[in-house]
């Protein structure tokens, strides 16, 4: 009996034996350093057009936006713009027609959010020029050159996880525009604008 009970012990220590190795190589494993994860940058492009009042006449803007979002509040990134529609200079002594084309460096803060809306103040900063034409006359040619500034308010609904619609204003300001009796205040102007704007998720 005594012979079969030391025959049982020794084949329990025997089989016990690779767990007790197993164990003992996981407590004498090295720890591994979690890895870090990277910025969660995501890039985004938007549309969009609106009004202004440019020579006391009122005319359509679009804008094209691109850039990264550095975090869910703060996206940065350059943007284009163009007058689609030209304005008619009434203090011309012919039959004058202006529009001009810019593009810069932006940046929006997303000051509150709540669900799927939010609200926004993009600020951008540029330079363009302003491009005059006679009535009947297909080809033009850049007349003057400008520094441009604006800052805005932006209301944000997410249609979808891609998908942002924005309507929203603010002020443009002109810097050097100086020609043929025109100044910056004629270009000066509050702008209205609705954007539509891409981006990961």
């Amino acid at each position: 009996m005594i012979n079969k009970i030391k025959i049982f012990t020794a084949i329990c220590i025997l089989s016990a034996m690779p767990a007790l190795a197993e164990i003992s190589e996981l407590s004498t494993a090295p720890d591994i350093a979690p890895v870090s994860e990277s910025p969660d940058i995501k890039a985004f492009i938007s549309f969009g057009g609106g009004n202004a009042l440019i020579l006391k006449d009122g005319t359509i803007t679009l804008t094209m936006r691109g850039g990264v979002k550095l975090s869910p509040s703060f996206k940065a990134g350059i943007w284009a713009s163009t007058v689609i529609d030209d304005v008619r200079n009434y203090d011309a002594a012919n039959s004058e027609f202006i529009d001009y084309k810019a593009m810069g460096l932006l940046a929006e803060y997303k000051a509150f959010s709540y669900k799927d809306f939010s609200i926004s103040a993009p600020v951008e900063l540029g330079c363009g020029y302003v491009d005059v034409k006679d009535e009947g006359v297909e080809d033009s040619q850049a007349k003057d050159g400008f520094f441009i500034a604006d800052v805005a308010m932006h209301f944000n609904y997410q249609v979808t996880k891609a998908l942002e619609a924005s309507l929203g204003g603010g002020y443009r300001m002109f810097l050097g525009v100086d020609y043929n009796n025109l100044g910056n205040g004629d270009f000066d102007t509050p702008f209205a604008e609705l954007l539509f704007t891409w981006s990961e998720f």
